[in-house]
């Protein structure tokens, strides 16, 4: 949005209004001292899209969906923020100094070269930038790790611009001169490019805190070290900042860290699972165990007189030209309702639990070991979770989902060739697999390949959209096909030529 738009003046009731239509599509509130910036937003976006008054602009943002052109430049406009690299000087101290050396130094131990950080409100990518930056400095052998560096942000235009990485002058102010120096070009225009080589060990996705589920390997959000989220709790209900911080703890692994903002006030009782140490000027969250939760009765579920009898024969492959799941199939899922169910809530350990109850049993199908793969996947036990997903394909080396999950798996052990072969496979097998080809974009594009990706995004788009929209995926817990679509035209919108270029 131009820095010069001026406000307009908003009926009360259509600013009300105008408040919850954001409030419910994507949690956010709005406060006091954000209605002018709503109001310029709005005075934009009548320019903009042509409409004749603030009554005209809200029905049309009612009808629009969520990755519509208006519905995307209110976002942009109520949600842009200046930031900057090594921003919070507190908290990057301590990443540089104790964080970071002690977390190197362990895994150098285990022989673990792997390190998962998520910026969730990324933003323009400059605090992912920044901790991108911090490793480099920190790791002299940074090509033999295995690095997930991940920002999520609801605001396709700012993803853009991370994507693209150009930053003015500003961004820059506190970044210190080796850094600057050894990672940034400057350009013509006196514009900085962060360097192809950093730019390499980053991505970045759309996901909604309030709407999308997490953790997750499908959004890359499982088995974190570290998750930032600074400054972005200060725009939700209470409500909603209570369920992230439970999600967010699903998503770290023990021992691992959630770093906030010094605006982000929360509720001491969201802090379950959590506890808190104080630094200068600034505090971190560390995750611990949560007591534990007493396991669904039907997850266990005894043993039928007809299982003890008969013994054990493993399941037939599934024939390439008929992908559709077999009566004998559909009868084996529903013998597993209550570890479904624990995988559908997203409840990894005990849903591990539950399927190594079964195996001491004397259940050893396929279907349970994929239900097992899935747990450990999860779990970050991503070695284990490959050895369980080519046991369940040893036994049926035609249920796509297998391949799909091995794909997943590739992709956190860092073998793309590998993981690109297993996505073509499970597309050999259902060529509308939505996940497969999403994925299979995605892959692409970090393998340097981005016509071939967004052309595989595009094809999951147009399943997606041809697809019944209330109908639920298989492999992404709590996303339906419409759901699906909305986030493919997000992150499309990303890859535009002018997709950071708008305000």
């Amino acid at each position: 949005m131009p820095a010069a738009a001026r406000s307009c003046v908003l009926a009360p009731d259509i600013e009300e209004q105008l408040c919850l239509l954001v409030r419910e599509r994507t949690g956010i509130r709005i406060l006091d001292h954000q209605m002018d910036t709503l109001r310029r937003t709005v005075a934009d976006g009548l320019s903009r899209f042509g409409h004749g008054d603030a009554a005209d602009y809200l029905a049309a943002l009612r009808a629009a969906r969520a990755s519509s052109p208006e519905h995307e430049h209110l976002i942009a406009g109520i949600t842009v923020g200046e930031s900057y690299f090594f921003r919070d000087q507190a908290q990057m101290a301590w990443l540089r100094e104790q964080w970071l050396p002690r977390l190197i130094a362990q895994r150098r131990a285990e022989n673990n070269l792997s390190l998962r950080v998520w910026s969730a409100g990324s933003s323009d990518g400059q605090e992912l930038y920044s901790v991108a930056m911090l490793l480099a400095e920190q790791l002299p052998d940074l090509e033999r790790w295995n690095l997930h560096l991940l920002g999520t942000d609801i605001n396709p235009e700012a993803l853009a611009r991370a994507l693209r990485g150009r930053y003015s002058d500003w961004s820059l102010r506190a970044t210190p001169e080796a850094a600057r120096t050894r990672h940034f070009r400057q350009e013509k225009n006196r514009a900085w490019s962060v360097s192809a080589a950093l730019r390499g060990h980053v991505h970045f996705a759309y996901l909604n805190l309030s709407e999308d589920s997490f953790p997750s390997m499908l959004s890359e959000t499982n088995a974190l070290d570290l998750i930032l989220c600074r400054n972005v709790f200060i725009y939700f209900d209470p409500a909603i900042v209570a369920e992230v911080m439970r999600k967010f703890h699903a998503c770290l692994v023990p021992g691992g860290h959630l770093l906030l903002g010094a605006s982000d006030l929360i509720d001491s009782g969201t802090l379950d699972g959590f506890s808190l140490h104080n630094l200068d000027n600034a505090f971190t969250l560390q995750s611990h165990a949560r007591a534990p939760s007493a396991v669904e009765p039907a997850a266990v579920e005894p043993a039928r007189a007809d299982e003890r009898a008969q013994p054990k024969t493993p399941p037939q492959a599934v024939s390439v030209s008929q992908p559709a799941p077999s009566a004998t199939t559909t009868a084996a899922t529903t013998s597993y309702e209550g570890i479904t169910r624990l995988l559908g809530r997203e409840a990894w350990r005990e849903a591990l639990e539950a399927t190594a109850d079964r195996q001491m049993r004397g259940d050893d199908s396929a279907l349970l070991r994929q239900f097992r793969a899935k747990a450990l996947a999860n779990l970050g036990r991503a070695r284990e979770a490959l050895e369980a997903c080519d046991a369940s394909l040893a036994l049926d080396s035609g249920d796509k989902h297998s391949h799909f999950l091995r794909a997943l798996i590739l992709l956190e052990l860092h073998r793309l060739p590998a993981a690109e072969e297993s996505l073509r496979r499970t597309l050999f097998l259902d060529r509308n697999f939505v996940e497969a080809h999403y994925q299979l974009g995605l892959l692409q594009m970090r393998r340097g390949a981005q016509q071939g990706g967004l052309k595989s995004m595009k094809n999951a788009l147009a399943i997606a959209e041809r697809a019944q929209p209330d109908r639920r995926l298989h492999d992404a817990a709590g996303r339906d096909h419409e759901r699906m679509a909305a986030i493919l035209r997000h992150e499309l919108r990303m890859y535009e030529p002018d997709g950071g270029d708008r305000r």
